[in-house]
């Protein structure tokens, strides 16, 4: 039985004429000595279509047809190591957005209230100013700990912040005009902060690393939280435009570096119009990698089933199948399972028969509020997805 997805392509246009706080045209930054008709050029502002999802996207702000870039593109894959841990700190702030920012009203666009070199300085350690030195008074990282050597200086006191990652959500105003509507900002946290001695002939020591508990993520995110609050509604950003404006901010925890799952979200406040941030709210959400000892010890049920799940497709195969998983949790309950299955290519009809027990064994072993999404894959490629939602068949694609 065929299924056919119809998708419906919803586009909106929207002429800016005037000043959009956080996007700065480079006729108003020359300024002095422009001619009149110059500074009334238009900037055409429009939205991307909207596409129809299981999860539900943000439609994105375009300028003259071209997305529009954060003012730290690119910055963020530096300095966040493991790659899953950006993906889901990108994703995981757009899901708390939701929350406040209805999709229907809101669209999505890079940040572009905090500078590059500004997020730079953020980012390092908190170094006080003296006659001899300049310093770095806008640090949000703790200063170097006590000790007489570097390695017990970094490790005392181990930096605690690894980035800030910024939303902007646009709004139709009156006069059919994007402005900013609310802004989200995310703390990602180390939860091991890494570190080496870089000698005076240019070398650099080994690695070392220093655990950061919970708590500390916890409560150095929440001091954080409160001076980019601060910053963010100066005068001197945006002659204070985000002052009305809602900021909601998110703690991230990140996970080691070579961990194959992503870290979680700890905490999200919001500073309503004009106020201080308000209560904090506790994110109870945790992935898991099966098989592993730490699924099986926290997650029993859930591993077994995986296990039994992980029997069924290896006696398909002559040869031992490597079938892994990743859990997310929320209030320790599974939510969703993205599960990967690497074979070695033999013939199409394999992959199609194959596609054809693994979907049928998803619908035997796994709870039906549970969702899962199948990957096959091979050297070539990628071979066969498997979906299946809450309450529903599962939707199966061969490449």
């Amino acid at each position: 039985m065929s299924k056919k997805v119809a998708f419906i392509a919803l586009s909106m246009l929207l002429v800016l004429s005037g000043c959009l706080p956080g996007i700065s045209n480079d006729d108003e930054e020359e300024g002095v000595g422009m001619e009149e008709e110059e500074t009334d050029e238009e900037v055409e502002m429009e939205v991307s279509p909207e596409i129809p999802s299981l999860d539900h996207y943000y439609r994105s702000v375009l300028q003259d047809g071209e997305y529009v870039h954060g003012e730290t593109r690119g910055y963020h894959t530096d300095i966040v190591y493991n790659r899953v841990d950006l993906e889901r700190l990108e994703v995981g702030l757009q899901e708390i957005a939701s929350q406040q920012f209805n999709q229907e009203d809101y669209f999505f666009r890079e940040g572009q209230f905090i500078q590059r070199g500004e997020l730079n300085q953020w980012l390092l350690r908190y170094r006080e100013p003296t006659s001899d030195d300049e310093g770095n008074p806008l640090g949000l990282n703790p200063p170097l700990g006590e000790g007489d050597s570097f390695e017990q200086r970094e490790r005392s006191n181990p930096r605690v912040l690894s980035s800030i990652l910024e939303h902007n959500y646009m709004i139709e105003n009156d006069n059919g005009q994007l402005q900013i509507g609310g802004i989200v900002i995310g703390l990602s946290m180390n939860s091991v902060y890494y570190f080496r001695e870089r000698f005076e002939d240019g070398r650099y020591g080994p690695t070392l690393e220093e655990n950061v508990p919970i708590e500390t993520s916890l409560e150095e995110g929440q001091r954080i939280a409160s001076i980019v609050l601060e910053r963010l509604r100066s005068q001197e950003r945006e002659n204070g435009a985000l002052e009305n404006v809602p900021i909601i901010f998110a703690i991230y925890r990140e996970m080691p570096r070579e961990s194959l799952i992503p870290g979680h979200f700890l905490a999200t406040a919001t500073a309503p119009p004009g106020k201080e941030i308000g209560d904090w709210t506790t994110i109870n959400e945790r992935y898991y990698l099966f098989p592993s000892a730490e699924a099986n010890e926290a997650q029993r049920e859930d591993s077994e089933i995986f296990n039994q799940f992980k029997n069924d497709i290896n006696r398909f195969f002559e040869n031992f199948v490597g079938v892994v998983g990743e859990g997310y949790y929320q209030n320790d309950r599974l939510q969703k399972m993205k599960i990967s299955i690497p074979i070695t290519f033999y013939s199409k009809t394999e992959v199609i028969a194959l596609t054809q027990h693994v979907a049928d064994r998803v619908q035997q072993r796994f709870p039906e509020e549970v969702k899962i999404e199948v990957e096959v894959s091979s050297a070539k490629g990628q071979e066969a997805l498997i979906l299946k939602e809450p309450g529903r068949d599962p939707f199966v694609y061969v490449y």
